[in-house]
């Protein structure tokens, strides 16, 4: 470390701009144009087997900018995947990912260490403000424009006894700027500043994940499994200033084509990375006035003393007549490691993100009561006591899918997405599901398609909803490669899923199109199932996963693969076209309650005002996890540096009387190859080498008999509740799908004549404000499900034909 940190002295001059206004043009493109990375057809490397890197010179971190994403040229720049306000446009929220974690390996260790300001960003800082003639004083050798007056607000960076009440934990000064159309050309004002927050003090999440010194970073990159900081979330309150809040909130401030009026620019405030627990920069009612580290397995030793390089007089700038004395006995001392006139350089002169636009927020819930299909469920259980707000739905899941994609290391090529997608959906509507979020990963992959059709107008709007989702996983290698990076965009659409639709739902998941969640015992839907469990205090459903086979009797010889024999002897099986995947996949080699070795790859149903951050398979932020010490003792409980879910809390399902999940995971041709030899009676497997195909035990009992009357050793079990109740109410369910689609033509074609016969918009009125009918038809046929018909029938009494 330089002490205290250096000034950045840099000017505007020595800042390089990108511009990505070509493809984020407006609210209309958002997220999905986000600059996340290249797109498709422009990546300059793979994401499998990838040896390529920025630190070697065989990637360009300039022509990544230009092209597609500036962080690896500035990794104090968060790599923003979405943003939004929430409904009452008072806070705009950012989702971004740890950059850092795309790679792995000693190939890619210098990029990963030059990414070390991704990990830096999750570390708060506590700033004071202060006037020009303030920072002028204390940091002269600043750029500042010349000859120029400025009332502009400056920061300084502080301890958390001088700083501003608001700025205690930090990382960015957000700036808002709105456009004012009263001039010719129209032009952007700065309309406030603000200080960005965190939801949760990432620092605090990992002090309490283990007892020994574990550090956010190490000086050999080596802390890229701490998957609890894969994701960053902060935000930026917008400012309280006349009626901007109220103009975000009811989203007037974007016209009616898309084009946002209030843009917000994010800049960092930069500083040496953190090391070890020892340097967690907390008050004392964090964790006490002391901290309690055990060990010190990186051999970091007390990093307030060593590896220390004084720039001049360590002391020149400390004057400690300045300070009260230390609240900590320990902990980052930002008075040794800042100094007293740290001033920030002005934001003209500062690395930033610049003019994210400002949209619509996400706008699921909490709408007029007279909307079509308004409906509120009363919290149950603890929630009832803790929040009587009512939600929109008590039940949502989160897809990731792509109308095509490879799995992991390119091993195969899958293309039935959009047949197992429609299933299921319907599936999940039937056993209680309110609501899908499906994000669309398909322009990753191909521009000649997307899951549009595939969902609409399959399913009601009130049903699903799709979000336009494009950006590339950055690392898709299998687990035992060197290389171990992130599937960015699954980890990234994960987060924004819980952030944009979470505050509109009781329990939500995040699940794949091959994972079904059966009701079982007296359990007639998923709704009662967490229902009984809110009633229980339950805030975490964990589900065990293990992988199910297709049965026999629902697959038909394959040749289709070099490894499958001939057309005339065909050596593979593949499932029959047609067949349900549920039915399908219905045999499981692991007989209920299943192993505790299945929780490796387990999946979750939980209350996301417990749940902050998930993923994947972890509920990795809860709000057990954030109890503070003072908390605690207020609470009158017992408090520990290492934190532990409970078991009352997180809570692994009963699989016969409660529900279960069906891991129905695709089982290609070639993975049957000389299935005949490995399925007989007695043959041996391995690893490697091992029987696919499912052949079920007869009346679910082992034993009772031990082979087909072809010679195939009995292998798996059924789930009967599945057989004898969900599927034949699925294979109903989808039926009246179909006809209900198959009638819409004739359906769209009467609307068409309908219209021409009835022109229909004209003055309208929506309590008592002018509106346009066109835009709040649209609105509520996207709001409630409903068709443009009685979307016109619910307004009709509001408008004035001509």
């Amino acid at each position: 470390w330089w002490v205290p940190l250096p000034l950045r002295e840099g000017s505007p001059d020595e800042l390089r701009m990108f511009e990505y206004g070509s493809r984020l043009k407006s609210c209309n493109d958002m997220p999905a144009k986000l600059p996340v990375d290249r797109g498709l057809g422009k990546h300059a490397s793979k994401n499998v087997n990838n040896r390529m890197t920025f630190s070697s010179g065989q990637l360009d971190i300039w022509q990544e900018a230009k092209d597609g994403c500036p962080v690896n040229a500035d990794p104090f720049l968060p790599w923003v995947h979405d943003m939004f306000p929430d409904a009452t446009g008072s806070v705009i929220h950012f989702v971004a990912q740890n950059k850092r974690r795309c790679n792995s390996g000693k190939v890619h260790i210098d990029d990963i260490l030059a990414l070390q300001p991704q990990v830096t960003i999750l570390q708060p800082v506590s700033v004071k403000r202060i006037d020009e003639t303030t920072a002028k004083s204390l940091a002269p050798e600043l750029w500042s424009p010349t000859n120029e007056v400025s009332n502009s607000t400056r920061y300084r960076l502080a301890p958390h006894e001088e700083a501003d009440s608001d700025a205690m934990f930090t990382r960015f000064i957000c700036r808002f700027r709105a456009m004012d159309y009263a001039t010719t050309p129209p032009f952007l004002v700065n309309v406030g500043e603000t200080l960005s927050t965190y939801p949760f003090n990432y620092e605090f999440v990992n002090y309490r994940k283990e007892l020994g010194d574990l550090s956010m970073l190490t000086p050999k990159g080596k802390d890229n499994p701490m998957f609890w900081l894969s994701q960053l979330k902060f935000d930026c309150p917008v400012p309280d200033n006349g009626d901007l809040r109220s103009m975000i909130a009811s989203g007037e401030g974007v016209l009616s084509d898309g084009t946002p009026s209030v843009y917000v620019d994010v800049i960092p405030i930069r500083t040496a990375p953190r090391y070890g627990k020892r340097m967690s920069y907390f008050t004392p009612d964090m964790a006490g006035d002391s901290l309690d580290v055990n060990g010190d397995k990186l051999e970091f030793g007390d990093l307030m003393t060593n590896n220390i390089v004084p720039t001049g007089d360590v002391t020149k700038h400390i004057q400690h007549e300045m300070h009260v004395p230390r609240l900590m006995k320990n902990g980052f001392d930002p008075q040794l490691f800042w100094g007293d006139r740290h001033v920030l350089p002005r934001v003209e002169a500062s690395g930033r993100w610049e003019n994210f636009p400002i949209c619509r927020h996400p706008g699921v819930g909490y709408e007029s009561s007279d909307e079509p299909n308004n409906k509120a469920v009363e919290p149950t259980g603890e929630a009832k006591r803790d929040n009587a707000v009512p939600k929109k739905h008590k039940l949502t899941a989160c897809l990731w899918a792509s109308a095509s994609f490879a799995t992991r290391g390119n091993a195969e090529a899958i293309s039935n997405t959009a047949d197992r997608l429609k299933e299921w959906i319907e599936f999940h509507l039937l056993v209680g599901f309110d609501h899908i979020y499906v994000y669309d990963n398909t322009g990753a992959h191909t521009e000649e398609t997307s899951l549009e059709h595939t969902l609409f107008p399959r399913f009601f709007e009130s049903e699903v909803t799709r979000i336009d989702w494009p950006s590339r996983v950055c690392n898709n290698n299998i687990p035992a490669h060197e290389n171990t990076g992130e599937r960015s965009s699954q980890y990234a659409a994960e987060s924004s899923c819980r952030a944009r639709y979470g505050p509109y739902t009781e329990w939500m998941a995040s699940f794949d199109t091959d994972e079904y969640l059966i009701p079982m015992g007296t359990f007639n839907s998923m709704a009662e199932v967490v229902d009984d469990a809110a009633n229980a205090g339950i805030e975490i459903l964990t589900f065990r996963s293990t992988r199910a086979s297709p049965i026999y009797s629902f697959m038909e010889p394959s040749h289709d693969h070099p490894n499958c024999g001939t057309e005339s002897e065909p050596n593979c099986l593949r499932v029959k076209d047609g067949a349900l995947f549920v039915e399908a996949y219905n045999c499981d080699f692991e007989q209920l309650p299943k192993p505790t070795w299945a929780d490796r790859a387990k999946k979750q149903l939980f209350r996301p005002e417990y749940v902050q951050t998930h993923y994947v398979h972890y509920s990795t932020v809860t709000q057990g996890l954030l109890e503070t010490k003072e908390e605690a003792t207020k609470a009158k409980k017992q408090w520990s540096p290492r934190f532990e879910e409970s078991r009352r809390a997180d809570r692994t399902t009963d699989e016969m009387n409660q529900a279960v999940m069906l891991h129905s995971k695709t089982t290609v041709p070639e993975y049957t190859a000389d299935w005949k030899n490995l399925c007989k009676y007695g043959a041996a497997s391995s690893h490697g080498s091992k029987c696919r195909v499912g052949f079920p035990w007869p009346q679910n009992k082992v034993g009772l008999e031990e082979e087909t009357s072809e010679g195939y050793g009995y292998n798996c079990f059924t789930n009967e509740n599945l057989s004898n109740v969900w599927i034949p109410k699925l294979r109903d369910a989808m039926g009246k799908r179909e006809s209900r689609v198959a009638s819409l033509p004739a359906l769209e074609s009467a609307k068409i004549k309908v219209k021409e016969k009835d022109p229909f918009c004209g003055e309208c009125k929506w309590k008592g404000q002018p509106f346009d009918c066109n835009e709040r038809v649209a609105y509520l046929q996207s709001k409630g499900g409903i068709s443009e018909a009685e979307a016109k029938d619910s307004i009709r009494k509001d408008c004035i034909r001509k």
